[in-house]
């Protein structure tokens, strides 16, 4: 298996640099000094932290639909980070283009 070759990322003082943060509002490296993500997913164990009461009162909680329902907002749904490292991703292979 051919090892895939690296993409590259941009380097402070780069014109890409400062084009990153005038697309997605932070710098390249904002999460460099993250060990884990402290921001929390939806789960089943903690769905009331996202819907409201109000919401909930209307759904049956402990049906197989619900449980699914959830599991599926978890899979779909990005935290700053998770989001953060798809921008990188998405603007590596853009960076090509822009040199």
């Amino acid at each position: 298996m051919s090892k895939r070759a690296e993409l590259p990322s941009p380097k402070r003082g780069q014109k890409e640099w400062g084009l990153f943060k005038q697309i997605y509002g932070v710098e390249w490296n904002e999460y460099d000094a993250l060990t884990f993500d402290p921001e929390e997913k939806i789960t089943e164990f903690n769905y009331e932290k996202f819907i409201s009461a109000n919401v909930l009162k209307t759904m049956d909680t402990k049906s197989d639909d619900f449980k699914r329902y959830i599991k599926l907002l978890n899979f779909t749904t990005k935290t700053n980070y998770e989001q953060h490292l798809e921008n990188q991703k998405s603007f590596q292979g853009l960076m090509g283009v822009i040199s």
